[in-house]
């Protein structure tokens, strides 16, 4: 049965991987990105290689609030179900910066910007026959730590790893928060580290430095292989709240484990829309 699913972050990198996985098994998959040049060019490609994909691209930026409200209701008006929900959009900021949405850029964006759009949006993954919430994080946020006062500004962060790494350590925490609020219903949410990606989310970092660590780097077609099994396997049915490596439980660093912590981010989250 073929399903309905929404990436974000879909134009490149991992994320354009997993919608041309996906559409190759005759998913309707719609990519969302704020450069909707980009995006379209990624649906010809994909297109090009496969004539008969269902796949489309449609504007969102994830820093502005506004703009989720306005791209949420234009996507329920033709998506009412959605079968899975991949929250992949990304960004490595080496310049710090805050977004429309007040907050800083990373966290602004993979964190807030990704829990408004979840919450407009899950009553539509709660209608499929068996909803799942895939988010990407990161073997990163084992740096990370939740620091409120670096939420709105970006001059707390000494190094902009650390972050980038707060942002991936706030995905776990909403991803155990979201499961156990979704405990006893059709939805699972789990999340998963791609791997060391050769992607555009690198863009920012200083050449030299940017040359040094693609030589390490895998490519973003093996780096999308977790989520397109998260999002399809059978075999995960019942599977929530975990986070995954190649394929595997692995283990996350005990601040995204601490329930505490994730209910305090989850309400200020909330507070914060």
């Amino acid at each position: 049965m073929h399903k309905n699913i929404l990436i974000t972050g879909g134009n490149s990198g991992i994320g354009l991987e997993m919608a041309r996985a996906l559409a190759a098994q005759g998913d309707h998959v719609i990519i969302a990105s704020r450069d909707q040049g980009k995006s379209q060019a990624a649906v010809q490609d994909i297109k090009a290689q496969n004539p008969s994909a269902q796949i489309e691209a449609m504007a969102l930026d994830l820093g502005d609030f506004a703009d989720v409200d306005r791209f949420a209701g234009e996507l329920l008006a033709k998506m009412p179900v959605i079968d899975v929900l991949m929250l992949n959009s990304g960004l490595y900021a080496h310049q710090r910066r805050t977004l429309k949405n007040g907050f800083e850029a990373m966290i602004g964006i993979m964190h807030f910007g990704h829990f408004r759009l979840s919450q407009r949006l899950l009553d539509a993954v709660k209608a499929a026959p068996q909803g799942r919430i895939v988010v990407t994080s990161s073997v990163g946020h084992t740096q990370g730590k939740i620091d409120e006062a670096s939420f709105t500004d970006p001059a707390r962060h000494r190094l902009s790893f650390l972050g980038y790494a707060q942002a991936k350590l706030a995905n776990l925490l909403f991803t155990r928060e979201l499961a156990r609020r979704l405990a006893g219903t059709r939805v699972t949410v789990n999340a998963f580290h791609p791997g060391a990606v050769l992607t555009g989310i690198w863009a920012e970092l200083p050449k030299p430095l940017a040359v040094v660590i693609k030589l390490f780097l895998i490519s973003s077609a093996k780096g999308a292989d977790t989520a397109v099994w998260l999002a399809t396997a059978p075999e995960l049915a019942g599977v929530t709240g975990e986070y995954f490596v190649k394929r595997k439980k692995a283990k996350t660093s005990p601040t995204s484990q601490d329930p505490e912590l994730a209910a305090w981010l989850w309400a200020y989250s909330e507070k914060a829309m």
